[in-house]
């Protein structure tokens, strides 16, 4: 029995050293001693195979966020705790999520747990008055911000991503 947990701790190792374009049922296979077959067999497509590995990503992330967001579950308390979770976000991390959601993007696959993720977080971009229009633009911001430096590679040191954070969170105040 193939332990699919297993393969996708090995599947991290692999983007960790080669990166997310390397990742292939071939690559993992490798990594594994098993055949490439085996490997497909767990997963069914390459797309499936980075979506599992998305998810396991997601649940890190909402530990980190829930962590940051306590009992609080206002709209503001939300977005802070957002902003925080995506500003402490290692950029490696940051690097490889943008990298397996470009890979999803480029075969036309939409990634449904991260469109699920997305919505909870940002209410489905629902913004009915002031505060909460101020709110979706910080969101967005962060998020342009976090593409721009993990997918992008525009370099912006720790110093500068702090700064960029705070005037992201004294937008909304």
């Amino acid at each position: 029995m193939i332990d699919r947990e297993q393969l996708l701790d090995l599947a991290e190792g692999v983007i960790a050293s080669g990166g997310a374009a390397s990742l292939s049922f071939g690559s993992l296979a490798k990594a594994a001693s098993l055949s490439k077959a085996s490997v497909q067999t767990v997963f069914g497509t390459r797309e499936a195979m980075v979506e599992a590995l998305l998810a396991r990503w997601m649940v890190r992330e909402a530990e980190e966020y829930q962590a940051i967001l306590g009992d609080n579950r206002t709209a503001d308390a939300r977005l802070k705790a957002h902003l925080q979770s995506t500003q402490r976000e290692e950029s490696h991390v940051g690097r490889t999520v943008s990298a397996m959601l470009a890979t999803l993007a480029s075969s036309g696959y939409a990634s449904s747990e991260m469109q699920s993720w997305y919505r909870v977080r940002i209410d489905d971009l629902d913004a009915n008055d002031w505060e909460s229009r101020q709110r979706r633009l910080a969101y967005l911001a962060a998020e342009g911000a976090f593409l721009l430096r993990n997918l992008v590679g525009l370099e912006i040191d720790d110093d500068k991503w702090a700064l960029i954070f705070r005037d992201i969170e004294e937008m909304v105040g």
